[in-house]
């Protein structure tokens, strides 16, 4: 069973994101913040992770900056699911995002976005 880390900081973001992927037999993990989500990372590797980018305590930016840092999570794939209209420089600089998804979007969509990642 794949699975895949949610950030994101809206509780019913992640509740409806939860419900749809694991509609399709994905094991989903779960952080509020970035700091969560690097330390849910310790803890297991997820295949996949959708990530918010505003968010208090450690925003997206800075959690991605980190987690290319490591060489353990530089390949895995990035899901970036934000009110923002583009990716930002620093993470555009990186490189590495899977995917780009504005907020609003349809769980359809997101379910696709995962599937074309996780093949």
């Amino acid at each position: 069973m794949k699975k895949i880390l949610i950030v994101e900081d809206d509780a019913d973001f992640q509740d409806i994101y939860a419900l749809y992927l694991q509609g399709e037999s994905y094991q989903v993990l779960r952080a509020d913040n970035g700091r969560e989500g690097l330390a849910a990372l310790e803890r297991e590797t997820p295949d996949l992770i959708i990530l918010d980018l505003i968010m208090p305590v450690m925003d997206g930016e800075e959690f991605y900056v980190k987690l290319r840092e490591q060489e353990r999570w530089r390949g895995t794939p990035v899901i970036i699911a934000s009110v923002n209209e583009k990716v930002p420089p620093k993470i555009a600089e990186l490189g590495g995002v899977a995917g780009f998804l504005k907020k609003p979007f349809t769980m359809d969509n997101l379910v696709k976005e995962v599937r074309n990642h996780l093949k």
